[in-house]
């Protein structure tokens, strides 16, 4: 982790949505962080985080088919998880272009 406060975002889907999201929920709070659900999917958070970390932590309670993109919006940084790749080819292509 770093020690920084930074602003995370974490926008997910979810392959079967009626499986629900609770795994989810839970991983996001057991940072221990401020967080705020902004909507049905995506969840902002504010502490000494980085995307990795909360990519690797919030993709283990996730399925495989489900995607998850989170963002470090301090540090312009981004993790995703189970995109298409010639979407994630796109984002690495012009994140910082």
């Amino acid at each position: 982790m770093s020690s920084q406060m930074r602003n995370i975002f974490v926008a997910f889907e979810l392959f079967r949505p009626e499986r629900g999201d609770d795994k989810i929920r839970e991983a996001v709070e057991a940072f221990g962080v401020s967080w705020a659900r902004i909507n049905k999917n995506v969840f902002y958070m504010h502490g000494e985080l980085d995307a990795q970390a909360v990519g690797n932590k919030v993709w283990t309670a996730m399925n495989t088919d489900d995607k998850l993109v989170v963002i470090d919006s301090t540090r312009n940084d981004a993790r995703w998880y189970n995109i298409k790749p010639e979407i994630s080819q796109f984002l690495v292509s012009n994140w910082h272009a």
